[in-house]
C-alpha cells in the first residue's frame, strides 16, 4: 500500500486517519478492511528459523578413589611338625 508522506506514520480507523496522539488528519469513512490493510493487521511477518546451537557434552571424568596403602602382611606356610625318633 501506497501512504502519502503526510499520513505515513497515521493510524487508520472508522472515522478517518489520525496520529499516534490523537489528532485527526484526514476525516474518511473507512471500513475494517481499509483499516486493517493500512495498520497491518493480519500480516504476520514470516517466522524467523534460528538453528538450535550444537551442544557437545563434555566427558565425565570420575576420579578414582582414593586407597590406603597399607603393607600386606604374608602369611607363612605352617611348618610340619615331625616328631622325632626316640633313639
Amino acid at each position: 500500500m501506497n501512504k502519502p508522506k503526510y499520513l505515513k506514520d497515521s493510524v487508520a480507523k472508522s472515522s478517518g486517519y489520525f496520529t499516534e496522539k490523537g489528532e485527526k488528519l484526514k476525516s474518511i469513512k473507512l471500513t475494517q478492511e481499509q483499516q486493517d490493510d493500512w495498520n497491518g493487521v493480519g500480516i504476520e511477518p514470516e517466522p524467523v528459523v534460528v538453528p538450535e546451537p550444537i551442544v557437545v557434552p563434555e566427558p565425565i571424568v570420575v576420579p578414582e578413589p582414593i586407597v590406603a596403602k597399607k603393607p600386606v602382611a604374608v602369611a607363612k606356610k605352617p611348618r610340619k611338625v615331625v616328631a622325632k625318633k626316640n633313639r
